[in-house]
């Protein structure tokens, strides 16, 4: 039974759906935890605060004083109790210290209207704070009524961040787990290309060898022999083919292993092969000029073979997107002082590209051709990044208007 080509797809909404719904369900059961807790916080705290109340009576009573300090370091959350005029008299958590016990009198000295106590006065504001989150509870017990303001517990302040917390730590795992499988699946398409790379270059061996004897042969008939000039031209351009051909299957051969790098030019080879396809222009029916204009430039280290193959298809891309036409492609090399880089670009004035195309240019399996496998510019991608260090991408492109890439290649 066939899978439907829409699977994968599916999957990937099934986990994203799926992760909304747990990430959303531990939100709201942790916020209904919280809640309970502030319920239950708030109670215990009212609860407490009547037994202070109480005490506060009688506060000069030596055991009432231990019992009421014992009370107020049980309770977690950060409170204040004022009189019902607004006079700060017990509080805790709030980071200020409190009032000795044979300091009451400066309890009830203090004027919340015209305040002239620092501490009292701190403490009035955090109360005043405390009131834009919680709205204050009124204890009375017999003849005294006291006012309870009370803020977050830090418990509670912990737990408020954890659905957050929990979010950005699954955000995390599916990040890393779609970089890892990125990862994976891009090391698994470069050991495809490799491997394919290296058997076509294999099975390209044996016929060439046995092509290049036969042609050794006639070469050898040629030359002892009367033949017609032009028997003697086509048996040099089988020649030439046949060594080109050669070339072709030793580039296949060195991709996915370092190439030799040295230092040499980039004219020479940017200029033999431009001279390839000038001699094939009857034969690829060109109709377009390619020109070339080289400023004089440092030797780079590279490989010959592998920048030839890197010329070679963006010329044979240019030439395709010129085609039908009397197009135009330059080649043009100057050096960059500011970066110390060798710049190469490559322009047409050809169909140009979309953006939508642009951004998928170098991505493997990506053509707009009726044939191929869409891996020349993500070959050309990692000769030049990965095998030489350099960098290149599209400055210029617009549909009907032609298209610009440009390569650069570090000096040194």
């Amino acid at each position: 039974m066939r899978s439907p080509r829409n699977l994968s797809f599916l999957l990937k909404i099934y986990l994203i759906v799926g992760t909304i719904i747990l990430v959303s369900m531990a939100i709201y059961y942790n916020n209904t935890l919280i809640r309970r807790m502030q319920e239950q916080s708030v109670s215990t705290t009212r609860l407490f605060s009547r037994f202070i109340a109480i005490g506060l009576r009688e506060v000069k009573d030596h055991d009432r004083s231990g019992l009421i300090r014992e009370i107020r370091s049980e309770i977690t959350i950060p409170y204040i109790m004022t009189d019902t005029a607004g006079r700060p008299m017990v509080w805790n958590g709030i980071d200020l210290p409190q009032v000795a016990d044979d300091e009451y009198a400066r309890l009830i000295d203090f004027n919340p209207i015209k305040p002239n106590d620092e501490l009292l006065e701190a403490v009035m504001r955090k109360a005043q704070h405390f009131d834009h989150i919680n709205d204050p509870l009124l204890i009375e017990s017999e003849n005294l009524s006291l006012v309870l303001h009370f803020g977050p517990s830090r418990l509670s302040r912990e737990l408020a961040v954890a659905p957050y917390i929990q979010l950005a730590v699954l955000v995390l795992f599916f990040l890393f787990g779609f970089l890892g499988f990125r990862a994976m699946k891009i090391g698994e398409q470069r050991s495809i290309w490799v491997g394919m790379a290296k058997e076509t270059a294999h099975q390209l061996g044996t016929p060439l060898s046995s092509i290049m004897g036969w042609i050794t042969m006639l070469e050898s008939e040629c030359g002892s022999t009367s033949v017609s000039d032009k028997m003697q031209q086509a048996v040099d351009e089988i020649s030439t083919d046949i060594d080109r051909l050669r070339m072709i299957s030793d580039r296949f051969s060195k991709i996915g292993s370092m190439p030799k790098l040295e230092y040499q030019k980039l004219d020479p080879i940017i200029e033999e092969t431009v001279a390839y396809f000038e001699r094939r222009r009857p034969a690829l029916r060109i109709n377009s000029t390619i020109s070339v204009e080289m400023e004089e430039l440092p030797l780079i280290r590279c490989s010959k073979e592998l920048l030839g193959w890197v010329f070679e298809n963006l010329i044979k891309n240019a030439l395709d997107a010129i085609a039908d036409m009397e197009g135009r492609i330059n080649i043009s090399g100057k050096m960059d002082q500011g970066k110390n880089s060798v710049v190469i670009t490559f322009s047409d004035n050809g169909k140009g590209m979309s953006s939508k195309i642009r951004n998928q240019i170098f991505s493997p399996g990506f053509t707009t051709k009726s044939r191929g496998w869409g891996l020349g510019l993500t070959l050309v991608k990692r000769i030049v990044e990965e095998y030489h260090k350099g960098s290149i991408r599209v400055t210029q492109t617009q549909p009907n208007r032609g298209t610009t890439f440009q390569i650069e290649f570090p000096v040194g």
